[in-house]
């Protein structure tokens, strides 16, 4: 049995079904992503992991252990939120320690125990600040250290990013990553941003609408999508149908991913063997991508190309693409 397992877990909130036929296995030291959009399913799951709702039906097992009847407060896991849920009238010493001081642990102990993971989420010299004198992600480093200093065997992460700006979000979720492999803790993390799941988890389990729809690695999902939603929900992609792509025999929808796209000017193109002729619709600037949208026969066809590859090109210049075959996902 895997370390976490997760059986038939189903729930309703009157008549909405919020769960239904849960099944997911977790393995000692991964960090996994329950990724999906507003409304699916995934925090109301992790709350029945951690106990704080109750499942209408099913099991889940931590080490071989039965814990669905378990009250939170005995499940020994931690769990870190969207809002920080710090004690206002404690500094971030005090608020990490809260927990050890609840179960009577020797001074000596806490102290040292607080002072080590105040190192590990580096917040040496922030000790005595209370919430209202840290930043947002200093704040939900004392949320992650105080969830992490009662050496817990499961962490569960609820959107604990969502609350900041971008560039505090890229570094602490990398954080969250190193400490994690470095503590080698079993956990759950909780987002909508494909971003943050593909790059911090060793599986992903992506939700829609109470149901699991897929699960595999970053690269196994981002790859080969199962259906339309996950194509969709896990990056940009183009739908073609089989005639446009002059694919013979089959009635399945076509699905490339823009960085799939070759883009190459027309006056730059000798051999026009399987390239398709457009006009460079418009063109967004991403930072090291640019993407463009290119009109092929009435079709909006997007192509991901490196700043640095773009020359030439503009709006309402002619192209031909290349649509690397290769990369065909196949779906219906």
């Amino acid at each position: 049995m895997s370390y976490i397992a997760i059986n038939d877990i189903n729930k309703s909130f009157g008549s909405l079904k919020a769960l239904s036929d849960i099944n997911i296995s977790i393995e000692k030291g991964q960090l996994v992503s329950l990724l999906g959009p507003s409304g699916c399913g995934k925090s109301t799951l992790l709350r029945i992991i951690a106990g704080l709702e109750t499942s209408d039906r099913g099991v889940i097992y931590v080490d071989g252990k039965d814990i669905s009847g378990i009250p939170v407060n005995k499940r020994n896991m931690g769990m870190v939120f969207q809002s920080y849920s710090l004690f206002p009238n404690l500094n971030a010493e005090e608020n990490i320690a809260f927990g050890l001081k609840l179960k009577k642990l020797p001074k000596d102990e806490i102290d040292k125990r607080v002072k080590d993971i105040i190192e590990l989420v580096e917040l040496t010299g922030r000790e005595k600040h209370y919430p209202n004198q840290l930043s947002g992600g200093q704040q939900q480093r004392v949320a992650l250290a105080r969830a992490l200093v009662v050496n817990p065997e499961v962490l569960l992460l609820d959107e604990p990013l969502s609350a900041l700006d971008a560039k505090i979000r890229v570094s602490l979720r990398q954080m969250i990553r190193d400490i994690q492999q470095k503590l080698h803790i079993t956990t759950i993390f909780v987002t909508h941003d494909q971003e943050e799941a593909l790059s911090i988890s060793d599986e992903i389990f992506i939700m829609e609408n109470g149901y699991m729809v897929q699960k595999g690695t970053p690269e196994e999902i981002y790859s080969n999508p199962k259906t339309e939603f996950v194509a969709g929900f896990l990056g940009t992609f183009n739908s073609f149908e089989p005639d446009f792509l002059k694919e013979k025999g089959s009635d399945k929808k076509i699905f490339v991913r823009p960085e799939h796209i070759g883009i190459v000017h027309i006056n730059d193109c000798k051999d026009t063997t399987g390239l398709y002729k457009g006009k460079i619709n418009e063109l967004y600037f991403l930072g090291n991508v640019v993407r463009i949208s290119v009109l092929v026969d009435n079709k909006v066809v997007l192509v991901d190309s490196l700043n640095k590859d773009i020359v030439n090109l503009k709006k309402g210049a002619e192209v031909y693409l290349k649509i690397d075959k290769d990369k065909y996902i196949y779906i219906g």
